[in-house]
């Protein structure tokens, strides 16, 4: 099992482990509808919370669920070499019908298309590593460089809490269960007055 962390903005909390997880269907969301959560790494959802979907008032929760990675459920296009030429396939014929623009369609579109045209995309999840997501000057930021040299340090980094989201298609996609709020503390059941 691993752990994933899904952050949302601060609202009624005897909603949210009931109802949850939620959804997002928003126009710009990275890969299409679904249920958004970050690949093991807490520091990631902080990020999220307080950076990056700028939650300032009224501040975010981090709920915690736990998954089953599953390389034939998951469309993983973190270090899957097979799915990555998939999407670099389907990347092409769009580019061939002249349905591709660079720097103007996006990961979510190459993704919808794919759903539509490809009768082998049974995945019940997708797996993306958002590079550069994270500004090496945020606090949440985790990179340790490669070269040190003349002074300088080199552009190429390790990035060791790298923000890496799973979308799920389902509420119980990859076996998706023990949904529970974990942060902020007073919202848990461990937390003593």
């Amino acid at each position: 099992m691993r752990k994933a962390f899904q952050t949302l903005e601060n609202r009624d909390i005897d909603k949210i482990e009931k109802d949850g997880p939620f959804k997002c269907s928003k126009g710009n969301a990275w890969l299409g509808d679904g249920y958004y959560f970050w690949d093991s790494f807490i520091e990631v959802a902080h990020w999220w919370g307080t950076d990056g979907a700028f939650y300032k008032t009224p501040g975010y929760v981090i709920c915690q669920a736990f998954f089953e990675f599953n390389e034939e459920k998951c469309f993983n296009l973190v270090d899957n070499p097979e799915h990555l030429e998939m999407f670099n396939e389907t990347k092409n014929v769009l580019r061939k019908e002249g349905l591709y623009e660079d720097n103007k369609t996006t990961v979510a579109r190459i993704i919808e298309f794919l759903k539509r045209k490809n009768k082998s995309f049974n995945f019940e999840a997708i797996r993306a590593y958002g590079v550069n997501s994270i500004g090496k000057n945020s606090f949440y930021s985790n990179r340790t460089i490669f070269v040190y040299k003349n002074e300088k340090a080199g552009f190429q980094y390790l990035d060791s809490t790298p923000a890496i989201q799973i979308c799920f298609f389902r509420k119980n996609s990859l076996g998706l269960n023990k949904y529970k709020i974990i942060y902020p503390p007073e919202y848990t059941d461990e937390y003593l007055v």
